[in-house]
């Protein structure tokens, strides 16, 4: 079993809050996935799921967009949502609501968001989500 952490990235900076998350996952004991939305193979094997978009023109991106149309009942999957912005941030919010409604089990109500590259109290934010859905995965 491992955490999939799902990106859809335009200039990086949603990219590297995902390798961030992942980050926090491997420190957590548990494996974990970055995966490329482009090359998203499904849940078999998942106990958790990030899934993460950059918001462009108050959107989510279309693969992103595409996985969450698809995914079917979670069942109380752990899961979160996040992303990067530069006018605007709909893009995660977007997606806990879409993971809610498919049945997940969000480990934090609130997703991560970066204006612009992530900070470094940001990554750190992604690290201590990781941390959270390893945790999940061990129950």
């Amino acid at each position: 079993m491992k955490v999939a952490v799902v990106y859809e990235s335009t200039r990086g900076r949603t990219k590297a809050m995902a390798e961030a998350i992942c980050e926090g996952v491997v420190s957590a004991g548990a494996e974990c996935l970055v995966i490329d939305a482009k090359e998203f193979p499904g849940l078999d094997g998942v106990c958790g799921l990030a899934l993460g978009s950059s918001t462009r023109m108050k959107r989510t991106l279309p693969m992103i967009k595409r996985i969450i149309s698809e995914l079917s009942t979670l069942n109380g999957l752990p899961a979160a949502a996040f992303g990067s912005y530069g006018w605007s941030g709909e893009a995660p919010d977007e997606i806990a609501g879409k993971l809610s409604e498919a049945g997940a089990s969000l480990v934090e109500e609130t997703p991560i968001k970066a204006k612009d590259y992530p900070s470094d109290s940001i990554l750190e934010q992604c690290r201590a989500l990781g941390g959270k859905l390893a945790a999940k995965c061990s129950k």
